[in-house]
């Protein structure tokens, strides 16, 4: 079973179906993941790590984009892109890999992925 719904997988289907993604695209992207993630509040009630889970996305978001902005200010070589580009990579396969060890907590479903 998958994690996601078909309406996400819709969006991020259209989202990267030209491999590119756009403001627009991005911003819209973070509006429906806080938009789903209010639903979890909603059902679970309005939970203070519920919250700053949410609160915690925005700003790392936030941050990855200040962070590039401050990097491409910079004189960077092919390879240092290349590690700059490694490093980032690293750190959304991080979040990706907790989201699916989470799953497993979880005690509904077939969740033993």
């Amino acid at each position: 079973m998958s994690a996601i719904s078909k309406s996400l997988e819709e969006l991020l289907a259209n989202i990267y179906a030209d491999h590119k993604v756009s403001m627009q695209e991005f911003l819209t992207l973070q509006a429906e993941s806080d938009r789903r993630w209010e639903k979890v509040i909603e059902e679970l009630g309005p939970n203070t790590t519920l919250l700053a889970f949410q609160k915690s996305m925005d700003v790392a978001l936030h941050m990855l984009h200040l962070s590039v902005e401050h990097i491409k200010k910079q004189e960077l070589t092919d390879l240092g892109e290349a590690v700059v580009k490694d490093a980032i990579t690293a750190q959304v396969e991080a979040v990706k890999a907790g989201s699916l060890l989470s799953f497993k907590a979880l005690k509904v479903g077939p969740n033993s992925l």
